[in-house]
């Protein structure tokens, strides 16, 4: 049986498509790596969104388990400002 993990990015500085994880951000990138490892079946395919926020989100677990990210533009979900906007 297939299974799909909807994950969304972790804390990020800002959003523009460019902007990284806070150190918040990476701490809980690197938690949530040490559980999706610790899940009963495996994971064999990891794909983002182009976003920076998104590919850092899960490079951890992507090392962990040697596997590359791949790129998919369709998981865009929503078209961001160059400049910083209030929600």
């Amino acid at each position: 049986m297939k299974r799909i993990l909807l994950i969304r990015h972790c804390h990020a500085t800002g959003q523009h498509k460019d902007s990284p994880l806070s150190k918040v951000g990476n701490v809980q990138a690197y938690v949530l790596a040490r559980r999706l490892k610790q899940l009963s079946y495996p994971i064999d395919r990891i794909i983002s969104s182009p976003f920076l926020r998104a590919k850092e989100t899960i490079k951890p677990l992507a090392h962990e388990l040697e596997i590359d990210i791949e790129i998919d533009d369709r998981l865009k979900e929503r078209t961001l400002s160059d400049e910083p906007i209030d929600d």
